[in-house]
């Protein structure tokens, strides 16, 4: 069923490491599980959301990318080990490294502690204790993808997560207020344009809300908080999904090719090619922000 959507350009690793939810390509010797599906048509898109660069030279050390390149993992893509998704991963990795899976919704936020350890500022200092200090809020998402690899000193699997943003309101940044579909509960069963609400499995938690299709960001997951309550969708509502996502992203990626204006705005909304530190919730009761803009604020007034 997957594999009929071509997924967007951000749920693409790099050059040197891919792996989506049904495609793999590794240089490493492993044993891999048999793959029938067609090579992705591989680009990768350049990006400056926070914590997202190519190379190193790409990037102004007093923005958010200072401190995006997290402990154990490899701060370029030349040294960067295989990154693999569930679906087609080798036998060797352990069912267990993917404790979130694609469908998902989680919440989640900016893990403080992990980004005071990788800013470099010493200990009782007072930039780090500002940023242990730093007010962060929770969110909601959904996990659109999801990717492991080896800890630099093979201590660890660390998991990765491609979360696009859950709001109160449609996107504002003028001509993308169109990029969402209603989660049910909604106020109007039947959206002429953006198709029926999308249904969880366990009724959603909150009224009126819009899943974003084109925004949002790539976690690193510090800590997870378990729950036995779970608020995932089934396969073919999670197809349905894709489908609106992939037309969205293409249609989006026209527009910022021919408006310079837009294309600033919506890159800090897309999801960066490197990810952010995160504390991640699966129960998503509970206090949260409904304006994802203000996670991408956070992001940066952290770096001030």
């Amino acid at each position: 069923m997957f594999a009929e959507v071509e997924l967007p350009i951000f749920l693409h690793y790099d050059s040197e490491h891919l792996a989506t939810r049904n495609h793999i390509a590794a240089t490493e010797r492993m044993p891999i599980r048999e793959n029938t599906l067609p090579p992705l048509n591989v680009q990768v898109a350049r990006s400056i959301s926070p914590g997202g660069c190519p190379s190193a030279g790409d990037v102004d050390m007093a923005s958010p990318t200072s401190w995006a390149s997290l402990p154990d993992r490899p701060r370029t893509s030349e040294s960067r080990r295989p990154s693999f998704s569930a679906s087609n991963a080798p036998d060797t990795i352990p069912q267990s490294a993917w404790r979130v899976q694609p469908g998902q919704y989680v919440a989640f936020s900016i893990d403080t502690e992990a980004v005071a350890a990788a800013s470099g500022h010493p200990d009782g200092s007072h930039e780090k204790n500002a940023i242990l200090q730093f007010p962060v809020g929770r969110f909601i998402g959904l996990v659109v993808g999801s990717y492991v690899q080896r800890a630099d000193d093979d201590s660890k699997w660390l998991e990765e997560l491609v979360v696009l943003y859950v709001g109160r309101t449609p996107p504002t940044i003028p001509g993308t207020e169109v990029y969402h579909m209603p989660i049910a509960p909604f106020h109007t069963e039947n959206d002429v344009c953006r198709g029926p609400p999308l249904r969880t499995k366990t009724l959603f938690p909150w009224k009126d809300r819009a899943q974003w299709t084109v925004f949002g960001t790539r976690l690193q997951i510090q800590h997870l908080h378990e729950s036995k309550l779970l608020f995932d969708m089934d396969e073919d509502e999670f197809a349905r999904c894709e489908t609106r996502m992939t037309a969205d992203f293409e249609d989006v990626d026209q527009k910022v090719k021919t408006d310079d204006l837009m294309r600033d705005a919506i890159h800090k909304l897309r999801p960066p090619p490197e990810p952010l530190p995160a504390v991640v919730w699966r129960d998503i009761r509970g206090e949260h922000g409904a304006d994802p803009d203000e996670f991408v604020t956070q992001i940066y007034a952290l770096d001030e």
